[in-house]
């Protein structure tokens, strides 16, 4: 997790700032004043943050599902608090994943191949 924030600071700090500005200028209107600068970070995140692109790849249905649910239930976000626990556990899921791929590279193990046999 920290690598990832370290990623989005790094390539996307600026679009973060320029976001979070907007949002604290605009506490009534932030969802429509600040919507461009909310796509250019998605943008820039999507194009630059490597958990975000591989989140985006294994888990898209499960996002739409889970905005699908927000936009329809706004007074009543408690609604889609499956829906939540499943976007959680697929981002989750993928996150151990990278994790484990990052171990085997650290070890000079290939991504392709099954680890050596134990000693």
């Amino acid at each position: 997790m920290d690598q990832t924030l370290d990623e989005v600071n790094t390539h996307c700090g600026e679009q973060v700032q320029a976001y979070a500005a907007c949002v604290d200028a605009h506490s009534e209107t932030w969802k429509t004043e600040c919507a461009g600068l909310r796509q250019a970070l998605a943008s820039c995140t999507d194009k630059n943050v490597t958990l975000v692109k591989m989140v985006r790849m294994s888990c898209q249905p499960v996002i739409d599902r889970y905005q699908a649910c927000v936009a329809k239930n706004e007074r009543d976000p408690s609604v889609c608090i499956d829906a939540m626990r499943d976007l959680y556990e697929c981002t989750e899921s993928v996150g151990r994943l990278m994790e484990k791929t990052a171990a085997l590279k650290a070890r000079g193990g290939s991504v392709d191949a099954p680890p050596p046999p134990a000693a």
